[in-house]
């Protein structure tokens, strides 16, 4: 009987520390963070195909403008959370006639790049300290690249349009190999690697409510 009512209690003792380890994250499932980065794996990739700016024929003074982010979660369990991520990347560039170091070469206009996505995200977490979290992550969705130029008086497109945009709608993916998150369940900050819509190193920082 005193052996039973032992083993009761030390079960009882040990599921409430369980219970009062893990409060934090129950009372405060959902997060939001910013984050900002630069260079993207989409980024690089439609950098090296004609149809990038920076490949274009007679582009020139490429100005990057970053990549950034705003992030929602919701915590399932200690270890997993979902939710959605919205980002975007750009940069602008100068259009000339000819090569600008062609001595007839004019600028003829502006073009401003802009890349936006919108995904879904799960998140796993494997190892999980006080203080200190690494986690991975897989997120898909659709992105718009969306090709804004605006020329100069005289010039055009070739159809008549001087400030033609052009929408783009592609899938859109991202791969979190490892991710490091610190602070308190209330406020953290974070750094991240990442392949695909988001920069290649991301750095953040968010709330718990």
């Amino acid at each position: 009987m005193k052996r039973t009512f032992l083993l009761s209690l030390i079960a009882l003792l040990s599921l409430s520390t369980i219970q009062a380890a893990e409060p934090a994250w129950q009372e405060n499932p959902h997060s939001l963070s910013i984050s900002a980065g630069a260079v993207s794996g989409f980024y690089l990739a439609k950098s090296l195909f004609s149809w990038i700016p920076v490949a274009a024929g007679h582009s020139q003074n490429v100005k990057y403008y970053g990549n950034y982010g705003l992030q929602y979660y919701y915590q399932t369990k200690r270890w997993c959370r979902v939710g959605v991520k919205g980002n975007w990347e750009g940069d602008f560039y100068d259009l000339y006639t000819a090569k600008k170091d062609d001595p007839k070469a004019l600028k003829k206009g502006v073009t401003f790049d802009h890349a936006v996505s919108l995904v879904a995200s799960v998140q796993f977490t494997y190892l999980n300290m006080e203080h200190v979290q690494l986690y991975s992550g897989l997120d898909a969705g659709a992105a718009a690249y969306i090709k804004d130029t605006r020329y100069e008086a005289g010039y055009d497109d070739g159809k008549g349009n001087s400030h033609p945009v052009q929408v783009t709608w592609l899938p859109a993916f991202n791969l979190t190999p490892i991710g490091v998150a610190f602070g308190s369940w209330r406020v953290f900050g974070y750094l991240e690697t990442n392949i695909g819509y988001e920069a290649f190193a991301k750095i953040g920082l968010g709330v718990h409510i």
